[in-house]
């Protein structure tokens, strides 16, 4: 069966993990896909790889099925020629959805982290999300003549760290829950819209994200080499074996979320366990989850002492 050319799809941080995951899926559903990232190299190569799982479709770059695009979220100053190129090669020159991936996680506590490292961390996870998103939103609301009848979809990857802050990497909850609010503010806003905003919340997920988290961490002991979080820093970051859901979990929701005419608003994927917490978290007394919390840190630090 061949697949028609659906709606242009734009993908931030398609070059790994669950970007590239929700590209490849999103073409074989026959949608035209945009994919951003700052390596143009990693996005042309990735598709190439992928071309097996294909065989129906023509992915040559000239039939325009999967659109790659050097692009670095935190410079909005590049963002008006990325969306003239978009635009130019879209299909209808309109752009249906947008899934915001792009992100990276700063370990720390917070009494370790460097400010600099922090804003970087909103620079990418939230502020760089919402300048974009703002540019592409005028696109989908004026893709019709009556704002009421505007299309899309706005994927917004967050993650159970947006909905429970966790230890050692507040600023990257710090960064989901500010996504979430917006996600929410913006989702009322284009409440009476045919634009709905969807946000994605994975647990631990088996994406290359963890080997630069094991470079910063090593960064951060060096710079703090007597805080009293060295060994958390070592047993969760630097020497755990992060074992996961597949990045495909997450792109089959992405593709619900794009392709569903009644989309969930929320998506938590994630173990049983993940899910499990999330649900009990609003029952929990906070003094008892902090408590124990708190004493798996304290042990931590005397395993390692």
């Amino acid at each position: 069966m061949t697949l028609s050319r659906k709606k242009s799809i734009i993908v931030t941080g398609a070059s790994s993990g669950i970007g590239s995951a929700a590209s490849i899926k999103l073409v074989e559903l026959g949608y035209q896909v945009f994919g951003l990232a700052r390596s143009y190299d990693k996005l042309v190569s990735l598709f190439s790889s992928a071309s097996d799982r294909l065989p129906k479709i023509n992915t040559k770059r000239d039939e325009n099925l999967f659109v790659p695009i050097e692009c670095d979220i935190t410079k909005p100053e590049t963002f008006d020629n990325i969306l003239n190129t978009i635009v130019s090669e879209a299909t209808g020159n309109n752009v249906f959805g947008l899934v915001n991936n792009a992100g990276y996680v700063e370990p720390g506590a917070i009494e370790d982290l460097d400010m600099n490292n922090l804003r970087s961390q909103f620079e990418t996870n939230f502020f760089g999300l919402v300048g974009f998103t703002k540019k592409i939103l005028p696109l989908m609301m004026q893709q019709k003549k009556d704002v009421a009848t505007a299309e899309g979809r706005i994927v917004n990857i967050s993650s159970i760290s947006g909905l429970i802050s966790l230890p050692l990497i507040g600023a990257y909850s710090a960064t989901k829950h500010a996504l979430e609010a917006v996600s929410d503010a913006l989702r009322m806003e284009l409440w009476d819209t045919g634009i709905k905003v969807i946000t994605i919340n994975p647990g631990v997920i088996e994406t290359n994200i963890y080997e630069p988290l094991r470079t910063k961490t090593q960064g951060l002991i060096n710079r703090n080499k007597q805080s009293r979080f060295i060994g958390a820093y070592n047993k969760y970051f630097v020497n755990k074996k992060h074992t996961g859901l597949e990045p495909d979990a997450v792109a089959d929701v992405i593709c619900n979320a794009i392709s569903l005419p009644h989309p969930n608003q929320k998506y938590v994927i994630g173990s049983t366990k993940e899910k499990m917490i999330t649900k009990l978290m609003p029952f929990i007394p906070d003094k008892l989850f902090y408590s124990l919390i708190s004493k798996q840190l304290n042990s931590d630090r005397k395993s390692t002492s």
